[in-house]
């Protein structure tokens, strides 16, 4: 009738899963306070005995123990010298994991040496039972009572590199009262068996290593654990399995699409990306089969897809890589930075080998895939069903590819950044981004000395000159499938709209670049950098063919919206791409949305179209509530970021959402300096009206950065905060070689996010 912790004997005797839990923790050598099960056999020869006396119902005491020494001594229970907790472990027949509700506060600080005590305690948790069917077993748990100076709860779950630990300092006295101190919530990361503790702080060391002793006991599961600490030892008072997913604050980032979308971008956008992130994430699981499969790497928050930069970097630490291989490429910074971890870089070597395998063919990947997505989209289905699978398909493949080619450049390029060998190789490098600039640069000049062309040019429609209405043609032939932010496809192609490209050919050609620097350094690192721009241009090289392939399904999505305008069902023919890709594809299947519903999503896009969201943030950040604004003498004077050039430049800020065609009144290009969130290869023709670029948020791999270095032109990027910072008018001085950008002079007008239309009507 009683079994001691530590006998194995619990889930065998039909014990439920809180007491055989502990019995099997004890016995796995784990800090189990001293303590016995109470079986139902125990209440059920008590009861049969009249050692137990069940009261009328209502009364004060439902249970009463005429002798409690006799009741103690016929059940066989051990003497105890301290004081005890007295604790329900209710359980369904054969220790299912049905549990009631236990609404009754245990028994804590029971005298286990006086006899009536230990009786009462018992009684009183007993008496809990009384309401539940006779099916239930009524076992207990009498365990010595913990001195605790600090208690909680800690959460371990698979796919997670952290644990969870709710801390609070114990105020608790022979009452059972505890004081009011709220907890404070811990993340804890996970400890392999052979690593050091990562933690200063006594009780968290502590905490770490029983969880990890925990999960070599019990396994990888998810547990949830009651724990006290009594300033030498932390104890397990009660083990669980979780029953669901704790709510963890994981970091999330905009920093890899914030340069390649609009802030926000269409809703229809925003979901098909949403969509595709499980077939990206297995991308990263065809590697390490072990990495978490209901964690999703993107996920729509106000508005925005946004990559969930937590398990990006807990993917790396699990591997025992540096997290900044990915802040370092993708721009943002991460709640903390691990550096390299030697000792899992042996269990991972089989991994790692794969994906070095992966990245040093990443080239003739990305080849292969370029010539597939080509053929796929050569002749694109009719049903717009097809059209979205087609393009789901090839945004899945185009990020796929991206991985491993952006991953097999970081090395290089990272090492090329400490060396201080970047700037001086990466000008050099040709892509797709310098043939388009080169050709660009190429009409300027034929514009250039003939200013009765700009009338022409400013209304955005094509030259009456058939030479230069040829060279134009022929550009837009050639990068016509290229766009302002192009990987957003409701936005319209160059081919389209071609108004912005137009209006800025009467911008001077710039001047012949900075001479390169042949320096040492580089030449040494010269297969280096070889890896690392061939790398580049098979990228830069397959983005360019999945737009082409954007193109096509885009002309199939805007002549199915024309129908669907023509029949009644949409609106206009962007009202498609307010819709998520689901809702799209049940217009083919009866779907008719009313007056009210684009009513009400119209109203949506507008807030979501008003939050500032920051770069990163977390998932219980309050994004809704607008953030006090700063006085000029609270902004920041001096901001850093990555330098991807080298120059300097001073002038006035021109702050920019989204591509703009004519400089603001008062600013001349040779002392502007653009000022914008994120950049890419559609803010071509603006780089060429200003002498300095700021960038809030990318990286050395950032499509912005990589034509940036291209051009030469002085640029600062990943600054955190810039367009908080600036305002268009203030003047400013920009220090590519320092990755600086400091306020000299403030006062400007507030940010002005000049704006192309979302979309165009389309062919």
């Amino acid at each position: 009738m009683i079994l001691p912790f530590g006998s194995g004997q619990a889930a065998r005797r039909g014990c439920g899963t809180k007491a055989a839990l502990l019995d099997r923790a004890a016995r796995a050598g784990l800090p189990v306070p001293t303590g016995v099960i109470v079986l139902d056999e125990g209440w059920q020869f008590a009861v049969e005995r009249g050692l137990v006396r069940v009261e009328r119902a209502g009364a004060r005491r439902p249970i009463s123990v005429p002798d409690p020494s006799l009741l103690l001594h016929l059940v066989g229970f051990p003497s105890f010298k301290g004081p005890l907790a007295v604790r329900a472990a209710f359980s369904g027949q054969r220790g299912a994991r049905e549990e009631p509700d236990e609404s009754l506060v245990p028994g804590l600080f029971v005298d286990g040496r006086r006899s009536a005590a230990l009786a009462a305690g018992l009684a009183g948790v007993w008496s809990s039972a009384l309401g539940l069917p006779r099916s239930f077993r009524r076992d207990l748990v009498v365990q010595d009572m913990v001195q605790a100076r600090y208690a909680g709860v800690a959460f371990t779950e698979p796919g997670y590199e952290d644990d969870v630990v709710d801390v609070t300092e114990a105020r608790t006295t022979d009452g059972g009262e505890e004081g009011p101190d709220a907890p404070v919530t811990l993340l804890l990361p996970k400890r392999r068996r052979g690593e050091r503790s990562t933690e200063r702080d006594p009780v968290a060391a502590r905490l770490q290593d029983l969880l990890r002793c925990l999960r070599h006991a019990f396994g990888p599961g998810g547990w949830v654990v009651e724990w006290a600490d009594d300033g030498q030892r932390v104890w397990i008072i009660e083990l669980g399995p979780t029953t669901e997913a704790v709510a963890r604050n994981e970091a999330f980032t905009v920093a890899s699409h914030r340069d390649i979308l609009p802030d926000p971008p269409s809703r229809f956008m925003a979901s098909l990306i949403a969509s595709c992130a499980p077939g990206i994430f297995d991308h990263y699981r065809r590697f390490d089969p072990a990495l978490p499969e209901g964690r999703p790497l993107v996920e729509v928050l106000y508005g925005r897809p946004l990559l969930n930069l937590s398990l990006l970097t807990e993917m790396l630490r699990r591997w025992g890589l540096p997290t900044r291989l990915v802040t370092d490429s993708i721009g943002g910074t991460a709640d903390r930075d691990f550096g390299l971890q030697p000792r899992r870089l042996v269990p991972n070597a089989r991994v790692l080998g794969r994906l070095g395998k992966a990245q040093l063919s990443s080239v003739s990947s990305a080849r292969l895939a370029e010539e597939k997505i080509l053929a796929r989209t050569s002749s694109p289905p009719a049903r717009l069903a097809d059209t979205l699978d087609e393009l789901r398909w090839v945004y899945t493949t185009l990020v796929a590819e991206m991985i491993s080619l952006t991953a097999a450049m970081s090395g290089p390029v990272a090492l090329l950044r400490r060396t201080g060998a970047l700037v001086d190789v990466a000008g050099g490098w040709r892509t797709t981004g310098t043939e388009m600039l080169e050709e660009l640069v190429a009409l300027r000049a034929r514009v250039a000395d003939r200013p009765e062309l700009f009338a022409e040019l400013e209304s955005g429609l094509l030259p009456e000159d058939p030479g230069l209405r040829q060279a134009i043609e022929s550009w837009l032939e050639r990068f016509g499938h290229r766009g302002v932010y192009e990987s957003d496809i409701s936005r319209p192609r160059y081919r389209e709209a071609p108004e912005l490209l137009l209006r800025s050919l009467d911008a001077a050609p710039p001047g012949p670049p900075t001479p390169r620097r042949r320096s040492l350094r580089a030449a040494l690192l010269r297969p280096v950098a070889w890896q690392a721009e061939r790398t580049l241009r098979a990228r830069e090289s397959l983005r360019s063919a999945a737009m082409i392939g954007f193109e096509r399904l885009r002309c199939v999505l805007l002549r199915r919206a024309r129908l669907l305008v023509e029949d009644g069902v949409l609106p206009s023919v962007h009202s498609l791409f307010d819709l998520d890709v689901d809702e799209a594809r049940r217009l083919e299947e009866g779907f008719r949305p009313d007056g009210a519903f684009w009513s009400a999503r119209n109203a949506e896009i507008e807030a979501v179209g008003a939050l500032d969201v920051p770069d990163v943030f977390h998932r219980l950040d309050d994004i809704d509530s607008p953030p006090s604004p700063e006085s000029a003498e609270d902004l920041p004077r001096r901001l850093e970021g990555i330098g991807l050039t080298r120059g300097e430049v001073e002038g006035r800020a021109w702050v920019l959402g989204e591509p703009a065609a004519r400089l603001p009144e008062g600013l001349i290009s040779s002392e502007t300096i653009l000022v914008a969130r994120a950049v890419d290869l559609g803010w071509l023709p603006v780089f060429a009206r200003v002498a300095g670029v700021a960038v809030e948020v990318g990286g050395d791999l950032s499509y912005g950065s990589i034509v940036l270095r291209e051009m030469g032109l002085p640029a600062v990027t990943n600054v955190r905060g810039l367009t908080h910072a600036v305002r268009t008018g203030d003047r400013l001085v920009l220090r590519a070689d320092e990755g600086v950008v400091e306020v000299r002079e403030q006062g400007g007008s507030r940010v002005s996010h000049e704006s192309l239309p979302s979309s165009g009507p389309g062919p």
